[in-house]
């Protein structure tokens, strides 16, 4: 029954990256066997896994391939973050805490400005 029911989920996925107007790939995860998707921003993405999927030539340096899929991740992860406290100290009253939010706003800002210094 709950093979049924994680087909299921997984082929509501795939339709839902259809809809959103990801492209259906020829390949398949090397996990989970599911068809890969091209997402709209060029990612590609298994439904399965509920991953990003990187590929990688033959010759291709494996460590700097995921050195920038990381340093892309946290750049992302960092904006986010920015985002958040941002709208948090909009609305806190409270001295300490727009202290405490302030703290954490400047170490994102120094993690997003060392990752930039690593993509130069």
């Amino acid at each position: 029954m709950s093979r049924d029911r994680d087909e299921a989920v997984r082929m509501k996925r795939m339709v839902d990256l259809l809809r959103s107007g990801a492209t259906m790939l020829a390949d398949v995860c090397p996990i989970c066997n599911s068809p890969l998707f091209k997402l709209k921003s060029g990612d590609v993405y298994c439904p399965g896994c509920e991953k990003r999927v990187v590929f990688v030539k033959e010759g291709e340096d494996v460590a700097k391939t995921m050195q920038i899929q990381v340093i892309g991740e946290l750049t992302s992860t960092a904006s986010q973050k920015l985002m958040e406290l941002t709208n948090m100290a909009k609305y806190e009253s409270d001295v300490d805490r727009l202290y405490e939010l302030g703290r954490c706003v400047l170490t994102w800002l120094e993690i997003f400005e060392r990752v930039r210094k690593l993509q130069a």
